[in-house]
């Protein structure tokens, strides 16, 4: 599979020596390739990339049969309301907007969290490869929507699909997009109903979180900033934050590996664990998105730190109001009510960064990630699967560079 390729050999190793200068000594998992392979997670991202955009094709192509059509509109029993569908229409209205953003190709990481959640408890990934897309149809939607919300231009390197499309198509392309995992799961042979369910619930549970995490992003924190101000405690801001955060961001990752679980035939036990596993590294990706998006500025490696210029309120900055003096305090939060082109960014993000926020955000992070981790240790067997998806979370929450 685009996990674990065909090894001509596998097998324990006992290994001592040091890394970094710290001894290391225990047993290790190897696996012997003819050919090539995938040497580290990047080059396996991208693996898992191009088959998520294989079976995105598949699942929506831009010429699909009239059978095609029906399943993706409707199903089967309702296929008569379909009589005189514009084929030209179905594809220039939903299936261009949605490819304009999923063929150029996004992290795909989500997808590799199904996968290996299904590894990890027995399952074969390589039946599970049209699943692949799931994740990414219902992040693509999201895009899309958000975009439009943001007014953002942008989107993967190319243009947004509201701003090739116009907005309407957009939102309702975007907004289609959410229910193809439906079709995914209603046509995938050999599940049981009982799997086909707990999908099911998954998925509009996803959904539902989803939108209430988009409603308090929009929302915005700042309303709770006068009474933080006045009782000098954050702790009410810092929890709607990481609220925001879990719905959005965590969620949809926990969603996905508990569906990998599911299809994996995990036990109840193993799909808890390894969606609380996923929703921490959600949460932990997006509080060092946070975090990067200032680090950034400050190391040159951005022409601007675009969450402040925008005037949102992120994970170091509530991290840093938690610490600085009160009128190191009055004047960051000066700094949010003028307009942005008066903003002193550059001292915005000197303060913040003097405060320690970005090492007490990136220490939380990778804590959460870690205390997680024993749950998902404790109930599923030692496997190459399990190697890599305990690997996985550190690269994600340590590398980023991908």
């Amino acid at each position: 599979s685009v996990i674990s390729p065909p090894a001509s050999w596998e097998g324990q190793v006992r290994v001592s020596g040091s890394r970094a200068g710290v001894p290391l000594a225990g047993l290790g998992f190897v696996e012997q390739y003819f050919g090539s392979q995938n040497h580290d997670f990047r080059t396996m991202l991208q693996s898992v990339s191009t088959v998520v955009l294989h079976n995105v094709a598949a699942v929506f192509p831009f010429e699909p049969t009239s059978e095609h059509l029906v399943d993706l509109c409707v199903s089967r029993e309702f296929a008569p309301v379909m009589e005189g569908l514009p084929t030209d229409a179905f594809v220039e209205q939903l299936i261009k907007p949605v490819r304009a953003i999923t063929d150029r190709a996004g992290k795909g990481w989500r997808s590799m969290g199904l996968l290996l959640a299904s590894a990890v408890v027995g399952g074969d990934p390589a039946d599970l490869e049209k699943f692949t897309s799931f994740p990414e149809f219902l992040h693509t939607g999201s895009l899309i929507i958000d975009d439009i919300q943001d007014n953002s231009d942008l989107r993967r390197g190319g243009p947004s699909a509201h701003v090739t499309f116009g907005v309407p198509t957009a939102i309702n392309a975007g907004t289609a997009a959410y229910f193809l995992g439906e079709g995914i799961t209603r046509d995938h042979k050999g599940l049981s109903q009982t799997q086909r369910l707990r999908i099911y619930e998954l998925y509009f549970t996803c959904l539902r979180g989803a939108h209430v995490g988009q409603a308090l992003d929009l929302h915005g924190s700042h309303h709770l900033m006068p009474q933080c101000l006045d009782r000098n405690d954050f702790t009410p801001m810092w929890s709607a934050l990481l609220c925001c955060h879990r719905l959005k961001s965590g969620l949809p990752a926990a969603v996905c590996a508990r569906t990998g679980a599911v299809l994996g035939h995990a036990s109840a036990e193993q799909e808890a664990a390894l969606g609380e596993y996923f929703l921490k590294l959600g949460l932990a990706f997006q509080i060092l998105d946070d975090v990067i998006n200032l680090q950034g500025f400050g190391k040159s490696l951005k022409t601007k730190a675009e969450d402040l210029i925008e005037g949102k309120i992120t994970a170091p900055v509530i991290r840093a109001f938690m610490t600085v003096s009160s009128l190191e305090r009055n004047w960051l939060w000066g700094q949010f009510q003028i307009d942005s082109t008066q903003r002193d960014i550059s001292a915005m993000v000197e303060l913040i960064q003097a405060s320690g926020a970005f090492e007490s955000c990136i220490s939380e992070a990778n804590a959460m990630v870690e205390v997680a981790w024993r749950a998902v240790d404790s109930c599923t067997a030692d496997s190459f699967a399990k190697i890599a998806l305990r690997a996985f979370g550190w690269f994600i929450c340590k590398v980023r560079d991908y």
